[in-house]
């Protein structure tokens, strides 16, 4: 595991919808929103901080299951539609995680999704919660986005960021239309 002053925070990567994901209109089915969530997370912890999950549990007896989620689905995933996953961790304490996803278009123009997963660190032993080890708590603390969850609900964090969006795509039309 990879741990020093420049982690990135918000974490990204790509990909495609599949056929086999999707419902009879080519959409992404809903319940699968949140698989591609957190294969894009898995994939990207590995990836960014060298931190494979299902290695660190194993080693320290303790792993994370979902206990929480949140997600609202704003425009269809379409199939072989190539998407962007970004996620972030906006929330730790020494035995809960909250994960922020957010789906965009290939170009990041238009959000298709945003959720947020919570996660409790659990005893693979006794299926009981446990607190995650000092190390851990030294990662999350180096990574974690604050002010987004210990300040909104929610639905206003959606609110926000549709916010955000619209003023990104006017700007780039009126870039556009100077250029």
């Amino acid at each position: 595991m990879i741990l020093n002053g420049s982690l990135p925070k918000v974490l990204e990567s790509t990909a495609v919808v599949r056929f086999q994901d999707c419902d009879p209109f080519g959409h992404l089915n809903n319940a699968r929103y949140v698989e591609y969530f957190m294969d894009a997370r898995t994939d990207q912890l590995q990836a960014h901080y060298g931190f494979n999950i299902f290695a660190v549990g194993q080693e320290i007896g303790s792993n994370w299951v979902v206990s929480k989620t949140e997600i609202s689905f704003l425009r269809p995933a379409g199939l072989m539609e190539t998407v962007r996953i970004q996620t972030q961790l906006i929330w730790a304490t020494p035995r809960k995680l909250v994960v922020e996803g957010i789906m965009f278009d290939a170009h990041g123009q238009h959000m298709k999704a945003v959720s947020w997963v919570e996660f409790t660190f659990v005893n693979l032993a006794n299926g009981r919660p446990a607190s995650h080890p000092e190390e851990l708590m030294q990662l999350f603390q180096a990574v974690q986005v604050n002010g987004i969850y210990e300040n909104q609900t929610f639905d206003e964090r959606l609110s926000h960021l549709r916010q955000t969006q619209r003023q990104k795509r006017r700007a780039q039309t009126a870039a556009n239309s100077y250029a």
